[in-house]
């Protein structure tokens, strides 16, 4: 992962106002802002890029996880996956 991406991580686990503004958060670009806003850098390609490593580098069960953990329903899942196909 990158560590301008680390750093933001922790960053935000320390801070409960940029929690909630990330909250209302919606796409990369708006969370790499965010992160410009306390002083780290990232493009929103890096920020995803990070994110799709560390998918591709943890264990299945991790990975899985990792993914569930993103909230989506059936509709958004389906939505995305065609936007994502050749």
């Amino acid at each position: 992962m990158l560590p301008a991406v680390e750093q933001f991580i922790e960053q935000v686990k320390a801070d409960d106002d940029l929690q909630q503004k990330l909250k209302r958060a919606l796409k990369a670009e708006e969370l790499a802002e965010l992160a410009g806003e306390v002083g780290i850098t990232f493009t929103p390609a890096e920020l995803v890029k990070s994110f799709a490593h560390l998918l591709l580098e943890s264990d299945d069960d991790r990975a899985v996880a990792l993914f569930d953990n993103l909230g989506w329903d059936a509709g958004e899942l389906l939505w995305a996956l065609k936007g994502w196909g050749p």
